[in-house]
């Protein structure tokens, strides 16, 4: 007979095992995304350097914020998908960075990221 308290071991265990590799999922695409587009040589010197530093530049597609920033919060509210222009949320932690990773939800300050139409960044707010 199994105790309550191994079963919570046994559950807890399983949900940590399935978040990691949950994570690790985002954490490849995220890598990939990257690497496909610093390999593209028309990207201009602006946006590259906006990558580098983990910046945003107005204009850039949806892989290049992915390629800065990585992959925007999938469970978070602020985060949409809209025929007129997608709405990304990321969720900030205590500092100005961009917490990577596609998954992470908890008590931050949200930065909103607005795509038009063909999927270009138009513009950001903490709003």
């Amino acid at each position: 007979m199994t105790s309550p308290m191994n079963n919570r071991l046994f559950i807890t265990s399983i949900v940590i095992v399935a978040i990691l590799l949950l994570h690790g999922c985002g954490a490849v695409r995220e890598n990939r995304i990257r690497q496909e587009v610093l390999a593209d040589a028309n990207m201009s010197a602006e946006i590259r350097k906006a990558i580098d530093q983990k910046e945003l530049v107005a204009g850039m597609t949806k892989e290049q914020v992915i390629a800065s920033w990585g992959l925007p919060c999938k469970w978070c509210y602020g985060t949409r998908k809209s025929p007129s222009g997608d709405t990304w949320e990321y969720v900030l932690f205590g500092s100005n960075l961009p917490i990577n990773g596609s998954d992470i939800i908890g008590i931050g300050k949200g930065i909103y990221l607005f795509f038009d139409s063909n999927g270009t960044l138009k513009h950001w707010s903490n709003q």
